[in-house]
């Protein structure tokens, strides 16, 4: 089928045939047509990587906005991907396309998204947006793509895609919904589920061979097999060497981290030999680009092993170091990325072969296990380049040979797995009842049992096996008087707090805790709060990620957890209590961390203290100041019934900015200025500029002395800092005011 024949307006064929330069449908692209993709019928699209589900959304998009007026709602699992999308859609600009993206910042309603017409978001985002009541999601939107859908599946992100998915489909029921996803065992269920028609199909663009490695031999499920010509002790190196050989790149997926870097250190000095002039030149270019921002251990190991043509590839890099290394392995200088699984769905960089060097996974509730069907086949998936390759290839490295024949029938031969709903966790029900309950979706129990027989769960199972559950869940809400006691006909209605957890985006569990530590600080009027108190609770919430932690710290981490212990408000378990005991000292390294960091100590020295990546600093920060500004916000409330909570609004606001930003208490004023981050600032009050006030009275002669302070960056804070001093006067309180250096805060 062509473009040109298609029923679209004739701006939108001359984009997509002369701007991207494609003349044709593939198969399952056609099939989609057939189905309805233009005549607002819901799809469910599962088919390979690369089979075109990105150009059917688009071109979806397109018509629903130039020909209905419509509007669009772009959903990614992360916010990688959102923004990578968010900057593809750019090119539609030409035909008056105006795209927007919101991936952050929960407890904002982004009032400017109506102005756009396609809204790049990810799922939590708008599952946010729902609790604070956008109204123009149900009345101006007209499409819903739905990127990554088989993720239903997945523990963590699944519920809310869940949830978000059942709501649109009660609230806004003539949206159409686009569901892209990989083949999954029961893709007709999940369109069943959506009142979808099912466009299924196993074509790829570039047809993917598939084999298994062993002793110099790849062998394929046809029987027909394949010899290494390089004979070297480990299988890998030889792959890799048969792959450079023949001037084809190599993406390489490892267990862990530690796994990716080691691997692509030691392949790395294999390959080195076979670049050109010209790769060794860009490499080293694009090497030093990774030191330019940050030169702590892990950039320079980074910097290091990517000029020799290979990279590592997971999240404790930063996204820049990620798109850096990307870049570089689409225009072809570097040869090889070591990836970790857990980014395999994240890395739009198809290569002609794939390996996969171990099929087993640890993690700390199942020990060593395989990994699923269908997490091989989305790896897999990114083997061959369409429009390089005639063919893509795919290879699992056998240690033994009896495990030929179990990797051959458990990931070549196998279809992937049926995925079901995980929405049955307790942790999933609880943000999400309360979310219903609060944005008014839901008015009294029986309608709260009615909606989730709409969800995915109540689809393959029944929703009444979950009253249980939710009864339970719905005495505890009570108890933490987030909805009000049931009356006699079980009438649910959300108190102001109640409210308030929701929009903040919170576990009520979280929200709970957070409740529990203040009471106890109240009652007890001659406690002094320390910084690492307010620290230790945010991380000991059920919405905190933890540091990775490495025995070799325990001493170090529980002389700390020693050191502190009088001062905190969450109690520490007895040493004997083994198991308690050691989750309060796994717990407490991400606070010392937290700690370092608003003293802050330098990115380089917490990279190495810490065992981290820049990518790590950047995660764990941002969900701190997320919970500690919602610390603040939850007494803020609670004023209204003691005047005491009103401190320690102001006390967890400050720390919350502190954190945002990595610095003393004396730098907060300053940092209230965009382009004044924690070195800045520090650079700022070594020369006696002690907040924005004394900012504004330097001159730019003076500022343009400062290290790291530009002509365009004075100019931008100098019209900033007028704008800046008018909001704090509007505000009843000055943070900049809050004792300096010093780390107990109270009055």
């Amino acid at each position: 089928m062509l473009i040109t024949d298609l029923h679209l307006d004739i701006n939108i064929k001359k984009l997509i045939t002369e701007v991207d330069g494609i003349k044709q449908l593939y198969p399952p692209q056609a099939d989609a047509v057939h189905k309805g993709l233009f005549e607002n019928k819901n799809l469910v699209i599962a088919i390979p990587t690369a089979a075109g589900k990105t150009l059917l959304a688009e071109l979806a998009a397109l018509k629903h906005i130039l020909e209905q007026k419509g509007k669009v709602i772009y959903l990614s699992p992360l916010r990688a991907l959102a923004s990578e999308k968010y900057h593809s859609f750019q090119r539609f600009k030409p035909l008056g396309v105006r795209v927007a993206i919101s991936s952050g910042d929960y407890d904002s309603k982004d009032d400017y998204l109506p102005n756009y017409d396609i809204i790049v978001s990810t799922n939590e985002k708008l599952d946010a947006l729902l609790r604070h009541r956008a109204q123009w999601i149900q009345d101006q939107v007209t499409l819903v793509i739905i990127d990554e859908c088989h993720l239903l599946n997945d523990q963590h992100r699944g519920p809310t895609l869940e949830i978000l998915l059942a709501r649109l489909l009660i609230e806004n029921p003539n949206a159409q919904i686009l569901a892209l996803s990989a083949t999954v065992g029961n893709s007709d269920e999940i369109a069943d589920w959506l009142g979808a028609e099912l466009v299924e199909s196993d074509w790829r663009p570039v047809p993917l061979k598939e084999g298994i490695y062993f002793e110099e031999t790849i062998t394929f499920p046809d029987n027909s097999s394949r010899e290494i010509s390089y004979h070297r002790k480990d299988p890998l190196v030889n792959l890799v060497l048969d792959s450079i050989h023949a001037d084809e790149q190599v993406l390489i997926f490892t267990p862990s981290r530690r796994t990716a870097v080691s691997t692509a250190e030691k392949l790395g000095k294999n390959v080195k030999e076979f670049l050109t002039s010209r790769d060794l030149k860009q490499l080293d270019e694009i090497s030093h680009n990774i030191l330019r921002s940050i030169s702590d251990p892990l950039s320079i190991k980074l910097a290091e092993i990517l000029g020799n043509g290979a990279s590592f590839h997971h999240a404790g890099l930063n996204s820049t170091q990620r798109e850096i290394v990307e870049q570089a392995f689409k225009d072809g200088f570097l040869k090889i990325i070591c990836a970790t699984p857990t980014l395999a769905a994240g890395i739009n960089i198809p290569a002609k072969r794939v390996i996969i060097t171990s099929v087993f996974r640890y993690s700390v509730e199942e020990g060593s296990h395989p990994i699923k069907t269908l997490e091989y086949k989305q790896m897999v998936g990114r083997a061959g380049r369409p429009q390089f390759d005639s063919e893509g290839e795919s290879i699992l490295i056998a240690k033994r040979p009896e495990s030929i024949y179990w990797l051959m029938e458990r990931y070549i031969l196998r279809d992937p797995e049926d995925i079901y709903s995980k929405l049955a966790a307790e942790p999933a029900l609880r943000r999400n009842i309360l979310g219903l309950i609060a944005s008014k979706v839901v008015n009294n129990i029986p309608e709260l049992l009615n909606f989730f027989d709409k969800t995915f769960y109540g689809f393959q199972f029944e929703a009444i096996l979950l009253e249980g559950k939710i009864r339970k869940i719905i005495d505890l809400l009570i108890i933490w008087k987030m909805i009000s006691p049931l009356n006699a006909t079980e009438t649910l209605q959300a108190t102001p707090y109640g409210i308030r957890v929701s929009q903040l985006y919170l576990d009520p569990e979280t929200a709970a805790s957070i409740i529990d530590a203040l009471e106890t600080v109240i009652i007890n009027p001659r406690f002094k709060i320390h910084s690492i108190a307010l620290l230790d609770l945010l991380v000991g919430t059920p919405d905190m990620i933890s540091l990775s932690f490495y025995k070799k710290g325990w001493k170090t981490v529980e002389k700390g957890l020693k050191k502190y212990k009088n001062r905190l408000i969450r109690p520490v378990p007895d040493y004997f209590q083994d198991i308690e005991y050691e989750f309060r000292v796994r717990d407490f390294q991400t606070v010392l961390f937290l700690y370092d960091w608003i003293r802050e100590y330098p990115v380089e020295n917490l990279v190495m203290k810490y065992k981290i990546g820049s990518g790590d600093i950047h995660r764990i920060v941002e969900t701190a100041t997320w919970i500690m500004s919602a610390i603040s916000e939850i007494a803020d409330l609670k004023k209204r019934y003691n005047r005491q909570y009103q401190k320690y609004a102001k006390i967890a606001r400050s720390l919350s900015e502190r954190i945002e930003y990595g610095i003393k208490n004396d730098a907060i004023s300053l940092t209230k200025v965009k382009g004044i981050g924690r070195k800045r600032a520090r650079a700022l009050l070594n020369r006696g500029i002690r907040d924005i006030h004394k900012l504004h009275e330097t001159s730019y002669s003076d500022l343009i002395q400062i290290p790291g302070f530009g002509p365009d960056l004075i100019n931008k804070i100098q019209e900033q800092v007028k704008f800046t001093l008018e909001q704090l006067e509007q505000r009843s309180e000055s943070l900049d005011r809050l004792s300096i250096d010093s780390d107990y805060i109270f009055e």
